[in-house]
């Protein structure tokens, strides 16, 4: 039996419709229920991309701190915080090398100066400069954050040349990710625990409320019941 081009595209249109419909209702039930909340204790400590040059616009080293975040759930940004808990710094000194790392000091150096070195002509560095530099952010971060080789070929970690890092898409090998929870937490950068507002009423810690929803769902869970429990007297029980 042969099934035409047609069918097999309305059955896609249908699928994507099931997840888009699917992802919906997961968005209306979190927010029917106040939205999420980070539970106290977790979402501690920062891993911090620190910019000292004037190249790569902020908005590039925010784009890879984020993906970053997705990631692990962890606090990471593009901000000057000294104080943070792992480092990356961005300079612009040619005569320095490409990457200098020091992961038990937790942080790093990554020389922007250094990215096109190898490619000849003006409108090749330019066209290269900025999604090379990303792709070296998250290999610098990577090692520093615990990472290391991936078992998947062709990815950012086991690029060998500026070459072979164009070929990687800009993206975190999956393997990765479990190796960068592991160590963060293990030098203090915890990752978030986020449950609705609802269920942390339940469990005693929520915040105060911030919005009608919130305030709703904290009136219902806190309110002295209708018909309390009443417990009889058992007089043979006392004896």
């Amino acid at each position: 039996m042969k099934t035409s081009r047609t069918h097999f595209a309305a059955l896609a249109i249908v699928a994507l419709c099931g997840i888009a419909f699917a992802q919906t209702t997961k968005v209306d039930r979190i927010a029917k229920a106040g939205g999420e909340v980070v539970r106290p204790g977790t979402f501690t400590g920062k891993v911090a991309i620190i910019s000292q040059q004037s190249k790569l616009p902020h908005a590039d080293c925010e784009a890879v701190a984020q993906l970053l975040a997705e990631q692990t759930q962890c606090n990471i940004v593009a901000e000057n915080d000294e104080k943070a808990t792992i480092r990356l710094y961005l300079i612009d000194t040619p005569k320095e090398p490409v990457m200098l790392l020091a992961p038990e000091d937790h942080w790093g150096k990554l020389n922007i100066a250094r990215m096109v070195d190898d490619l000849p002509g003006e409108r090749a560095k330019e066209k290269f400069f900025a999604p090379r530099t990303r792709k070296m952010i998250i290999k610098a971060l990577s090692i520093l954050m615990g990472g290391g080789s991936s078992q998947f070929p062709g990815n950012i970690m086991n690029a060998a040349t500026m070459r072979e890092l164009d070929q990687c898409q800009e993206s975190v090998p999956v393997d990765m990710v479990d190796n960068y929870i592991a160590y963060l937490k293990a030098v203090g950068v915890k990752p978030a625990e986020k449950t609705t507002y609802r269920k942390a009423c339940r469990e005693g810690w929520a915040p105060q409320p911030t919005n009608d929803v919130q305030r709703t769902i904290w009136n219902q869970i806190h309110a002295i019941p209708d018909k309390p429990i009443t417990i009889e007297f058992d007089p043979k029980k006392d004896k």
